[in-house]
Parts: C-alpha cells; sequence; structure tokens
C-alpha cells in the first residue's frame, strides 16, 4: 500500500510506493566510468606525486620532513580548478556571486570507495572539515558553508578518487532558509528543538531511532525521500558543525564509517550523497537548529516526477530501513 508523508522540519513530501521495488532497472554507466581502472589510475590528478596538477593546498596532513604541495601527504585541500563559486574582491562584482569551492583529497592512492579507507582517514577528514568551516566563519563576506560528498555515478561524482567538498557563500539556499524557520517555530511552541524529536516515539507509534553512541544518534527521518537515508545528529543538538569538540569528531568518524560499512553490506556497492548540513554562520543557539551529517543512498536515478514535483517516491519505508540498520548496527 502506498502512503504519503512529508517531513516536520524540511517540508519535503514522499510516496512511500513498496511496489516500486520490484520493478525491473537498467541503468546505462557513462564512459568515464567504464574506463579501465588503470586508465583511472594512470590519469588520476588527485594522486600522490601529481600535487602539480591542483591548485595549491590550503591544508594538508602529511609528514613533518614533507614540503607543502609535494609527495608525504595524507590528506589534501585545494581549490576547486573549476569552481561554482569564485573568490573576487572586484569591488564592482556581485556580492552574492563571491564564494569559496574546496576539494577535500581523502587519500594519496586512488581509491573509489570511502568504505576501504581507515578509522585514522575518516578522523583526518572530519577535522579537515572543522579546520576550513572555521577559517571561513573568520571571512565577514560569506556566511553560508556546507560539505558534502558525490560517490559514484548517480551521486555525480565526476571523479573517481576519493573525495568531498566544500562550498561556502553569503547566499543561504532557501530550503535550509526553511528549516531554520520550522525550527525556530518548534522551539517557540514547544520549547524543545525539533531535533531532539527525532530519536523519540511520535504519535503515530512511529520512532526514527537506529542506534546512539556517545556523542550521536543516528536516525532513519520519518518521510525519508531516498531508500535508506540516514542523519547522524549530535546528542547535545550542537548548532554548528565547527563548534565541535575532538571527541565529538572522532565519533563521528568511527559512526559514519560505520554507518557506511553496514549501508554496504545491506544494499551492496552502492553510489551515494552525505552532506554536513549546518546553519548560517550568524545563526544563535537559541535558534533550535542542529548540524547534521544526512546520508543519501542514490539507487536509481531521480527522474521527472521528482524534478517538477520536488516530491520524491521512495519504495523503502524508514521502518524497514531501521530494522535492517539495527541488525548491523546494534541497538
Amino acid at each position: 500500500m502506498s502512503v504519503i508523508r512529508t517531513d516536520p522540519l524540511t517540508g519535503f513530501t514522499t510516496i512511500f510506493a513498496p511496489e516500486r521495488a520490484k520493478r525491473p532497472i537498467a541503468i546505462a554507466k557513462t564512459a568515464a566510468f567504464d574506463e579501465d581502472i588503470k586508465v583511472q589510475i594512470e590519469t588520476d590528478p588527485f594522486a600522490e606525486g601529481k600535487e602539480s596538477e591542483t591548485t595549491s593546498e590550503v591544508y594538508a596532513v602529511r609528514t613533518s620532513q614533507s614540503e607543502p604541495n609535494q609527495p608525504g601527504w595524507s590528506l589534501r585541500v585545494v581549490a576547486n580548478k573549476y569552481p561554482a563559486l569564485i573568490p573576487s574582491n572586484d569591488p564592482s562584482s556581485d556580492q552574492n556571486s563571491y564564494g569559496v569551492h574546496e576539494v577535500i583529497v581523502e587519500c594519496p592512492q586512488f581509491e573509489t570507495q570511502v568504505t576501504r579507507l581507515g578509522l585514522s582517514q575518516f578522523q583526518e577528514i572530519f577535522h579537515a572539515y572543522r579546520n576550513r568551516v572555521a577559517v571561513h566563519r573568520c571571512d565577514p563576506q560569506l556566511n553560508y558553508v556546507i560539505i558534502f560528498k558525490n560517490q559514484g555515478i548517480l551521486g555525480g561524482a565526476s571523479l573517481g578518487h576519493a573525495h568531498s567538498q566544500l562550498v561556502a557563500s553569503q547566499v543561504v539556499p532557501e530550503s535550509l532558509s526553511q528549516e531554520l524557520e520550522t525550527a525556530r517555530r518548534y522551539l517557540e511552541q514547544h520549547e524543545n528543538s525539533l531535533f531532539s524529536t527525532f530519536s523519540q516515539e511520535m504519535p503515530s507509534g512511529f520512532s526514527g531511532l537506529v542506534t546512539s553512541t556517545t556523542h550521536f544518534n543516528v536516525v532513519c527521518p520519518y518521510a525519508s525521500r531516498f531508500a535508506f537515508e540516514t542523519w547522524i545528529v549530535p546528542r547535545t543538538l550542537r548548532t554548528h558543525f565547527d563548534d565541535s569538540t575532538d571527541q565529538e569528531l572522532d565519533d563521528l568518524a568511527q559512526t559514519s564509517r560505520r554507518l557506511l560499512l553496514a549501508l554496504e553490506e545491506i544494499l551492496g556497492s552502492h553510489d551515494f550523497n552525505y552532506v554536513i548540513q549546518t546553519p548560517p554562520f550568524d545563526a544563535t543557539e537559541e535558534s533550535g537548529y542542529a548540524w547534521s551529517l544526512r546520508i543519501y543512498p542514490r539507487l536509481a536515478h531521480l527522474a521527472g516526477f521528482e524534478l517538477s514535483t520536488n516530491m520524491f517516491i521512495n519504495p523503502v519505508f524508514p521502518e524497514q530501513a531501521i530494522k535492517h540498520l539495527k541488525k548491523q548496527l546494534g541497538p
């Protein structure tokens, strides 16, 4: 039976249609990802030893004996050579067009699956994220930053080498503005954060909680747009990601790695996106908003219905996803 749900935070509407899971799907992969693996390795611009093929690094984790923009690193952050937004101090330019677009190269060797990286590498990734967000917070021309990872064709990746991206701008997306307003109104009406309800049982009996760690709750949203969509939410309901402590980041690294491995065990090797959604720099603790890491498995293309209606069709109820994930992760 199909069921329609609307997410209380995002306002997105999802049609849950289990019968859709039975339809045959044939996806033609693009030539870029059908290339021989040897060719991909030979042409990989992010590989160690090819530092001259990227812009100069703005952050790196490297051995004490190594030099910037030379081999000897385990993680590098560089400006995107093909940026969506371009830093410009030209006073005649539109302030809204000013921005930063960076690439976080997550390992020195060619690796397409981030789940094959070790825990220490995951820790380096999240510590790098915090550093870059904190740096851009100091720029008075910027008010918003988003960190995202695209893995695979359906995830929108243009290069196979494991990497993620950061985009910072003055413009706050309308969808985030709506989330902020919803969170503010909920706090006013209920005197607690809407984010605190994600791990609690709703009047309908639904509880999104998959598991908890020292610092985080892992939840599946009530109106998940994608099959097995999963969020990691700080139990402190901390507003800004870059205020996270070292202990929280290390917990996040372990939790996200375990979760991605669990999803891989359930779904097989698959494309996905993850996003660290953190509010604008000027958001206060009184906003009722908490940052979150949101994982979107991409098992099928978005098609005409989704693009034209901004509604989504999901063949897997979150209750089913929670059941499978609990088997992998434990209570």
